[in-house]
């Protein structure tokens, strides 16, 4: 995870590439993906706690787009802040979703694979 951060650190910490996006709002697409990950990365590393780690999520987020109105090259936006949690929002809907779909499947499955005692 600290690996991880370290990289979304570096990133917004160097010059943005010119150019044309490869569509409109490209940058908060990349936002929200960053951010879906970092969730995901941070939910292991909390020991899959959903709370804390959501928290954990929106206060790197925030550090990181402060950290950007002292890059030159960048700017703090509370759009990409959204876009950041929007991120984390889905990635703890799919993890949470998740974990739910496969304890219904393996407590369905298991129940009828176990065989029957018969007296």
């Amino acid at each position: 995870m600290i690996l991880y951060a370290g990289a979304i650190f570096a990133l917004s910490h160097a010059s943005i590439a010119a150019g044309e996006p490869p569509f409109q709002h490209f940058d908060k697409v990349f936002h929200a993906a960053e951010f879906a990950l970092f969730f995901a990365v941070a939910w292991k590393a909390t020991g899959r706690r959903l709370l804390p780690t959501f928290v954990l999520t929106a206060v790197y987020a925030g550090t990181d787009e402060l950290h950007q109105m002292f890059v030159a090259t960048r700017t703090a936006s509370a759009l990409d802040l959204a876009a950041d949690l929007l991120g984390a929002t889905i990635a703890l809907l799919v993890l949470a979703s998740g974990r739910r779909l496969l304890a219904f499947l393996s407590r369905r499955i298991l129940g009828r694979i176990q065989p029957k005692v018969e007296p």
